[in-house]
């Protein structure tokens, strides 16, 4: 176990390792939607509060014309265990016409980025593509595509790198695990 500043937990990914996962992520979506790009960018949908350390992390390794939003979507709050989906922000910039990349932090049940691919398509998106920084290793509880994953972890609640637990540990210099009985 690792000291941190919420307690003891389990380093599962160090910083270097964090980062070389997102490049390698970048470098499949470059070869993916690089092609895709000569008319129109690609809108690059941010899905706060997570996903913004990994969004700025792979930005600089995206070679395609791009436009950056977010949108505000919570199942957890300050919570450690998922409830009702709550939109906070809808994208600014229109999505009718757009190939969107979905940008999340975790693929957890997967109701958040299933949630947030209907959306996109309600709106008019032609195509929709997601990426995130770290999906878990377990069953979902609905069917969700994901196109794009740098690392996976094992079904524990994780923190670092944007993740964070109880609202604390988004800055954690890697991938943390909380002790299984926390």
């Amino acid at each position: 176990m690792t000291p941190t500043h919420l307690g003891p937990a389990e380093r599962l990914f160090g910083a270097e390792e964090v980062e070389a996962a997102i490049q390698r992520m970048a470098v499949a979506i470059n070869s993916d939607l690089e092609p895709l790009t000569p008319h129109r960018p690609v809108l690059v949908l941010c899905v706060l509060n997570g996903a913004m350390v990994v969004t700025g992390q792979i930005l600089p390794h995206l070679h395609f014309p791009l436009l950056l939003d977010s949108v505000q979507v919570s199942r957890y709050g300050a919570e450690i265990a998922g409830g009702a989906l709550q939109w906070r922000m809808h994208p600014r910039e229109n999505v009718r016409g757009a190939v969107v990349l979905l940008l999340d932090d975790i693929l957890d049940e997967g109701v958040t980025l299933r949630a947030l691919q209907d959306y996109c398509l309600q709106e008019g998106a032609t195509a929709v593509h997601t990426a995130v920084m770290v999906r878990k290793q377990r069953p979902r509880s609905v069917d969700v595509l994901v196109d794009y994953v740098a690392l996976d972890v094992p079904d524990r609640f994780v923190f670092g790198y944007g993740l964070d637990a109880r609202g604390l540990g988004r800055n954690a210099p890697g991938i943390f695990a909380l002790p299984e009985d926390a």
